[in-house]
Order: structure tokens, then C-alpha cells, then sequence
């Protein structure tokens, strides 16, 4: 169970920053078009965010 959730947290950190690092490498025209979508992606992130750790709460304190 452990190493599922750390593996989980792992493709999620790495999912993020390959975003982020992504979104910074392009042109200004299409910087300016796809700035509305990393919002957008970034706010994905932060809902999936607070929905795991409220998953992972919930089991620990099942589990305990």
C-alpha cells in the first residue's frame, strides 16, 4: 500500500513540473494562447492535489 501511494506521488510530481517546465519553453504568441490552459491545468493539479491527500486521510484512518 505504501509503495503505491509513493509511486503516486511521484508520477504526480513529475507530471507537474514536466508541465510546468513545458509551458515555459515556446514562443510569446503561443505563450499568450496557452496561458488560459496551464490555469487551467494548474488548478487540475491543485484539485487532484487536496482529492489525494483527503484519500489518503481517509485510508490511513481506516487503516489505524
Amino acid at each position: 500500500m505504501k509503495v503505491s501511494m509513493i509511486l503516486v506521488i511521484i508520477i504526480s510530481l513529475f507530471a507537474a513540473i514536466s508541465t510546468i517546465k513545458l509551458a515555459g519553453k515556446s514562443d510569446q504568441d503561443y505563450r499568450a494562447a496557452t496561458k488560459g490552459n496551464l490555469l487551467n491545468l494548474t488548478l487540475i493539479y491543485v484539485g487532484l492535489g487536496v482529492i489525494s491527500v483527503i484519500a489518503i486521510a481517509y485510508i490511513l484512518i481506516e487503516l489505524a
